[in-house]
């Protein structure tokens, strides 16, 4: 081989081994990034799990723990040819879950159904915790017309008071917020677990405004992850602290946390995906980058009881100024689709429905809060099971049943 064969050998040598040392330096350098995002992830986890059980602590202390009749299965003796239906028609669902109906601010019903845990074979009870998803919309928007009757914001504020890098953020106000209408648009995906200052900074650096759709309602969960960054910022409060100090302390919530304690939270359920209901074979844990995120819009876990004493207080304003503030949140008088966290029932009342991580929430009450309809399940893969499957229908047809009659039979 000569020597100019030699020279070329040993250049392409040269040029392999300087892209073979390239790619080594760049895997090695990605691997410093998932380490580093791995190492970020589990501080903030621990750290937001800290905060939250050191609320979960201090609530606890000031919670009335008589047992009620929340606590206590009701097979709807009472009512015996209402009830054989209402099971008859759960399990024709293959419900799993927890099935509340309340007439005249009594419990009529109250039955669990299938597995909390299928590994540990620990049943449903009717105190078990699910995760409620959109349903703690209604409570968010509750703590934000609280801020408004402390004089703490106005429903005509604009977003732009609280957010002004947001384009067109000065074209909407918290009301259109709360009522789904505000044009703002925004997927909520960080791929990493974000603590509570900065999952409000992520979200106002990713939402925007379509102008067209203003005033037009269009269900983002962004909205409400907005509204509790604003709560944030004029109360200077965590959110938790305010779902704990003016939601779950003074209504006694005794079966009421946060995803982010469930290893921890007695009564707390695993939630099972699968083509149908019964199958336990798919247990699935939400992330905690996913229930980070979720702040304020889908993130609390309740037992049935406990979602019903949440919303009739909610749509009775007892946790308010002044009661009227709850005709004001959800626009009583005012044909509305949705205000103030939750849906109007034709003209009977409110309702509010939330599907995620393998958990489907319903709750169908009336206007005084004095009948209700909730149902709770951990076995709802919403891409497989819905609407075959879903209860959201059922609890609706039920609301009407008991609402109408002066008492079920």
């Amino acid at each position: 081989m000569n020597t100019r064969n030699l020279r070329h050998w040993a250049v392409l040598l040269i040029i392999i081994l300087g892209i073979g040392g390239v790619v080594f330096g760049m895997h090695q350098i990605d691997q410093q990034d998932k380490h580093e995002v791995a190492t970020s992830n589990h501080l903030h986890a621990q750290q937001t799990h800290d905060t939250l059980a050191k609320d979960a602590a201090a609530s606890k202390q000031h919670r009335d723990k008589t047992k009620t009749a929340f606590d206590r299965v009701n097979k709807g003796q009472a009512t015996p040819k209402f009830s054989a239906k209402f099971t008859r028609e759960l399990k024709d669902k293959k419900f799993v879950g927890s099935a509340l109906v309340v007439k005249n601010n009594k419990v009529v019903y109250q039955r669990a159904f299938g597995m909390a845990n299928a590994k540990k074979n620990k049943k449903n009870t009717v105190t078990s915790q699910f995760m409620i998803n959109s349903v703690q919309k209604s409570m968010t928007g509750m703590l934000v017309m609280k801020a408004v009757q402390a004089g703490q914001l106005q429903l005509t504020d604009r977003l732009s008071q609280y957010y002004p890098g947001i384009k067109n953020s000065d074209k909407v106000t918290i009301r259109q917020m709360l009522n789904m209408e505000a044009g703002i648009t925004g997927e909520l995906k960080p791929g990493r677990t974000l603590t509570e200052n900065e999952a409000y900074q992520y979200v106002s650096q990713n939402a925007q405004i379509d102008t067209s759709k203003i005033n037009h309602f269009d269900y983002q969960q962004i909205c409400f992850t907005l509204l509790a960054g604003i709560l944030h910022q004029v109360t200077h409060d965590s959110y938790y602290d305010l779902f704990y100090q003016q939601l779950v302390t003074p209504l006694n919530l005794n079966h009421t946390s946060f995803t982010q304690l469930r290893s921890t939270t007695k009564g707390m359920t695993t939630g099972y995906a699968g083509s149908t209901p019964g199958d336990y074979s798919a247990p699935h844990k939400p992330s905690a980058a996913s229930m980070a995120i979720q702040i304020a819009t889908g993130n609390a876990t309740m037992s049935t009881g406990d979602v019903y004493r949440s919303e009739r207080a909610i749509v009775q304003g007892s946790l308010m100024t002044t009661w009227a503030g709850a005709k004001v949140l959800h626009e009583d008088g005012v044909a509305m689709h949705y205000a103030g966290g939750m849906y109007q029932f034709e003209k009977l009342g409110y309702y509010g429905h939330g599907m995620g991580d393998d958990y489907e929430s319903t709750f169908v009450i009336s206007k005084n809060g004095k009948n209700a309809v909730i149902l709770l399940s951990n076995n709802f893969e919403k891409k497989t099971m819905f609407p075959a499957w879903s209860t959201e229908a059922l609890g609706m047809s039920t609301f009407k049943q008991i609402n109408k009659a002066k008492a079920p039979k």
